[in-house]
């Protein structure tokens, strides 16, 4: 080979090595002589950033915004475009703008870049014979499709966007829950441990059947976390935990413990207090009603003393008689009959109740003995009663008597008594009656 080829090969490589920056595999250039060239898309997805990767919707029409530095003399310059591997993806033409300003790249999609994890922007000056890069920059970034779901959490890109969690996080507040399953499944909030504020993250809400997207389950006035820290029935509107007769919503919204049935811890059960009108949760009200109480009563007695007879003369007027009897029988038939034959001592003869006749009087006893006789031996208790126009009390204080003594026999027969003379009582009526 002659000399003169030689030259000829050796200016067709320099030739060469000055249009590089239109190769479509030129190696990345760095920045040349400190000088800095900034670069950004203009559309970035609205998301924290990754590995500081910033992420780009593979469909949407985007910009690369590259600002000229501002020391540069040039005004027309030349923007390449390049991957990680140093191939060319786009080289723009020649642009007319002055330090300081900005050059922008628009793409109607980015789908060039869908393999590509660093783009390298390299601005060269756009005058003939220029060789020399002025700088560039290179950028980190993610192209995405809005309907991918980068985490597997079954919530697109895009929704993960309108719900603000992470693209490569399933579950993004950390609470077990993937962010799909609270935004399709519970209804809970994908970026917060616990969505109603109770106190008790969603999980454990769940776990215990409770609402983790109502601060309050059963709407007793008491939120979820306060009703299980303290043992309370979360899930019961109803629920009276302490016994005391009040609801514990009641309890807590009066500032009464529902825990416990005396909350003061003044002798006086909770409800009680509520219904005598004293504050359960302060022990100093309750010897003041029972002063005040006392003196009502002490007054009242006083004065029922001094005015009954006047009273009762009053009120005779207007009152029949037959009233003031009935109260009377009321008060008869209040006494248990069986306490009273086993607590009362034997009666005396009411000389008063005598028989007004021609006949010898007949005591009590005799006026019985000679009914049970008249009846065949046995009569209901209910049936002397009836006769004699006795009070019940006084029959049976009598009837218990004489079968003490021997001369009748007594059996309870269902809610009556059959009362016989001795030996006189009839067959399948039972056991005497045992005193």
């Amino acid at each position: 080979m002659s000399q003169a080829r030689v030259l000829l090969v050796m200016a067709a490589f320099v030739l060469v090595a000055a249009v590089a920056p239109a190769s479509a595999t030129a190696a990345p250039v760095a920045q040349q002589n400190g000088t800095v060239v900034q670069a950004e898309f203009t559309d970035p997805v609205p998301v924290e950033r990754v590995d500081g990767s910033v992420f780009l919707w593979e469909s949407e029409p985007n910009g690369l915004r590259v600002t000229i530095p501002p020391s540069n003399e040039s005004n027309l310059y030349k923007v390449c475009v390049q991957n990680e591997t140093g191939a060319q993806i786009v080289c723009d033409s020649q642009r007319s703008a002055a330090g300081g300003e900005s050059v922008t790249v628009n793409f109607a999609d980015l789908s060039a870049f869908r393999e590509t994890r660093n783009v390298t922007v390299v601005l060269w000056p756009g005058s003939p014979g220029e060789t020399e890069p002025i700088g560039s920059d290179t950028i980190s970034i993610r192209v995405i499709e809005k309907d991918g779901d980068i985490d597997g959490d079954k919530l697109s890109n895009a929704e993960e966007v309108s719900y603000n969690t992470s693209m490569v996080l399933a579950d993004t507040d950390r609470d077990s829950l993937t962010d799909g399953a609270e935004v399709n499944n519970y209804g809970t909030s994908p970026t917060s441990v616990d969505t109603d504020n109770d106190n008790l993250s969603d999980p454990t809400e769940l776990s215990m059947s409770l609402s983790p997207t109502n601060p309050d389950t059963d709407n007793d006035g008491i939120p979820d976390g306060v009703e299980v820290e303290l043992g309370l029935a979360p899930k019961d509107a109803t629920a009276d935990t302490d016994g005391d007769g009040l609801r514990d919503g009641y309890e807590y919204a009066h500032g009464i413990d529902p825990t416990k049935v005396d909350t003061d811890g003044d002798g006086l059960n909770d409800g009680l207090e509520v219904r005598l009108g004293t504050d359960p949760a302060d022990s100093r009200t309750t010897p003041m009603l029972l002063f005040a109480s006392m003196t009502l009563f002490g007054i009242f007695a006083v004065v029922a003393r001094w005015a009954w007879p006047s009273w009762r003369h009053r009120i005779d007027r207007y009152v029949p008689s037959w009233v003031w009897a009935a109260w009377a029988s009321i008060d008869d038939e209040s006494t248990d009959e069986h306490d009273a034959d086993e607590s009362t001592p034997p009666p005396e003869i009411d000389h008063a109740e005598r028989q007004q006749s021609s006949e010898p009087m007949l005591t009590n006893e005799d006026r019985v003995l000679q009914l049970l006789r008249e009846n065949g031996g046995w009569v209901y208790q209910g049936l002397i009663v009836e006769e004699t126009r006795w009070s019940k009390s006084k029959v049976s204080r009598l009837l218990s008597q004489m079968a003490d003594e021997g001369t009748i026999e007594k059996v309870s027969v269902g809610r009556q008594n059959v009362v016989a003379e001795k030996g006189s009582m009839p067959d399948g009526f039972g056991s005497p009656f045992d005193e």
